[in-house]
């Protein structure tokens, strides 16, 4: 439909079929405006149109029902990015020309826009002082949004659900919840409002309960729901459209109103993941009969795919897949088949009696013998390790430590999703506590089955997996070598360094000036001079979530200490790397260290990185 440079994202096909709105930087690469361009007879359109009088960066796009206008949500120029987009700024180009950086609270809002289709015209239609972080539109009248009074990250985890009135840019909440809030969803008649709510350390990763609210009478019901949903849409029929994840498994169906009461009809569930790492998603057509999601699993590389969701209301929770996926892209058909380890899940007990769930890569031809075992911490916490193609830490490491000879777990401890609330909530106040004990135990059980070698045992993750891997290297002994990417290693100068300070206010539950609170008992930092636990840290020289003070710290104090340690840092890197030559040097690095410390067999030197190409 349209190609140029630079990444184009968003894109939104009008009521009609015959327009296409996206948003592309094609203009500057990192700042991303609004496009339309013409799809009937696209192969002699003209060029996209730009809408030069909309301000911002474009975060999301949606079409009035007679097409004549569209509301667009921006972030201001100078904003940040949350964690799952890399935890960077949007960089406004007379600043990325100037000898110095001007910081003031306050700044950088998201803000609801009407674009003119004729006209071209942008007029702001939320008001001051709001910022918009999710919204939701049937086309006409009034918007539902998440919103809060602060504009910076910290302002997300107290967001509350709004009603925008975009003709009087006025709002009134009409939800002020106990947690997070995510996927927003309109009904066509703008009488109801459905909504997913859970505790959260990312913005838009959350995964957690779906609540329906009546706008007319106030009242909530929360339909009891197995999985933990990450989105939602409305059919035309009045059915909710819902995707998650459900333990290491994702999960996709509708819910359906009956009666007096809300009836889940799940139309797939499998060992596969349905989006990306971390964000699970799907969409459905209008009338329901057809679920798109990109779709991948281990040895199954992401293709676009979908199915006809089945027309009989099936209620209940059959886990059975009703349904057969059908690919509509064969884009990495050529990667199918290719990777060099077996995935299957493996449970084991925590102290308390807790199961505990993760996937466990071991190499094709594994010896009878114990192998080494490298544990991948998942980010968030509250996240959840799923099938996906590339596993491991950093895009693929785990897949490349499976070659090389070892046995790879990846957990779901407490703190994960897909289990429910309490689960979820279950390290609150306990970070590094319950979590790196079902990890322990989770060992333990693979050293006690002679699977894994209990004294080459080696640890990494990136982000919360990255302060995991830092707070096992000093306070386990169970870690032969750890690598933390991106990580967080003194909650006292994370607070007041990283543009998500709100988080650890939140997941510590302490005041991060009281000295006898977690800030400092629970900091890696503050054990370093016992270490001895050789510690390779990566991290990006831009990151905002953890900055790379964070790893600084850690690196020093390991030195003086005299632990084995090195820092590399990697320069336009935010919260974890994404370009290539960044992305293959982690692996070599990550794989590299493990083979020196954990003695593998297989020189790191003969793993096919092309894997990942």
């Amino acid at each position: 439909m349209t190609t140029g440079p630079g990444v184009d994202l968003t894109p939104r096909i009008s009521p009609t079929g015959r327009l296409l709105a996206f948003a592309s930087d094609r203009g500057r690469q990192g700042l991303w405006r609004l496009y339309v361009t013409l799809l009937e007879g696209a192969e002699s359109a003209a060029e996209p149109r730009g809408f030069d009088a909309l301000p911002g960066v474009v975060e999301d796009i949606a079409w009035a029902g007679d097409e004549s206008a569209l509301l667009v949500c921006t972030a201001d120029d100078g904003s940040h990015t949350g964690n799952a987009r890399g935890g960077v700024r949007f960089v406004p180009e007379d600043e990325a020309s100037a000898p110095w950086t001007v910081r003031r609270p306050a700044t950088g809002w998201r803000r609801l826009y009407r674009v003119d289709l004729t006209s071209g015209t942008a007029t702001q239609v939320s008001p001051d002082h709001v910022t918009v972080w999710e919204f939701a539109w049937a086309g006409h009248g009034p918007v539902a949004a998440v919103v809060s009074a602060e504009p910076g990250e910290n302002g997300w985890y107290d967001a509350r659900l709004a009603l925008i009135d975009i003709e009087a840019r006025t709002s009134r909440v009409v939800y002020t919840p106990a947690w997070q809030l995510q996927s927003p969803a309109l009904s066509d008649d703008g009488r109801t409002v459905a909504f997913v709510e859970a505790p959260q350390s990312d913005r838009g990763l959350l995964a957690g309960d779906v609540a329906v609210l009546d706008l007319d009478t106030g009242s909530i019901v929360r339909p009891p729901h197995e999985a933990d949903v990450t989105r939602l849409r409305w059919t035309r029929d009045g059915r909710l459209f819902w995707v998650g994840v459900a333990s290491v498994t994702t999960a996709c169906g509708f819910l359906r109103r009956a009666a007096d009461a809300w009836l889940v009809e799940e139309c797939w569930r499998g060992r596969a993941t349905l989006g990306r790492a971390y964000q699970v998603t799907a969409d459905c057509s209008r009338d329901g009969g057809t679920v798109v999601a990109v779709r991948q699993a281990h040895d199954q590389p992401p293709e676009l795919q979908e199915f006809r969701a089945p027309s009989a209301h099936r209620a209940g929770t059959d886990h059975s897949p009703a349904a057969e996926w059908r690919p509509l892209t064969a884009v990495n058909a050529r990667l199918a088949g290719r990777a060099p380890a077996r995935e299957t899940v493996h449970r084991w007990k925590a102290d308390d009696g807790t199961e505990i769930e993760g996937l466990l890569l071991l190499p094709p031809d594994r010896p009878a013998t114990a192998l080494p075992l490298v544990v991948v911490a998942h980010g968030g916490p509250t996240n959840a390790v799923t099938s996906i193609f590339a596993q491991g830490a950093h895009r693929g490491d785990a897949l490349l430590l499976a070659q090389a000879g070892c046995a790879v777990l990846l957990p779901n401890p407490r703190g994960s999703t897909g289990r429910g609330r309490e689960f979820m909530a279950a390290n609150i106040g306990d970070l590094g506590g319950g979590d790196l004990a079902d990890i322990e135990a989770g060992v333990a059980s693979l050293a006690a089955a002679g699977l894994a070698d209990p004294g080459r045992v080696g640890i990494v993750g990136i982000s919360y997996g990255g302060f995991m891997s830092a707070w096992a290297a000093v306070r386990s002994g169970a870690f032969a070598a750890s690598v933390p990417i991106s990580g967080l290693m003194n909650w006292l100068s994370f607070h007041n360094t990283s543009n998500v300070g709100r988080f650890d206010e939140i997941f510590l539950d302490g005041n991060p000036y009281d000295p006898s609170g977690p800030y400092l008992d629970r900091s890696p930092v503050m054990y370093v001079r016992g270490c001895r636990t050789p510690t390779l840290l990566l991290h990006g020289d831009l990151d905002l979530a953890c900055p790379l003070s964070q790893a600084q710290e850690f690196y020093q104090g390991l030195a003086a200490a005299g632990c084995e340690t090195e820092l590399v840092t990697y320069k336009g890197a935010g919260h974890g790397m994404s370009e290539r030559d960044h992305v293959v040097d982690v692996s070599r690095r990550i794989v590299g260290w493990f083979a020196r410390h954990l003695e593998l067999d297989v020189p790191h030197e003969s793993c096919d990185l092309t894997y990942l190409s």
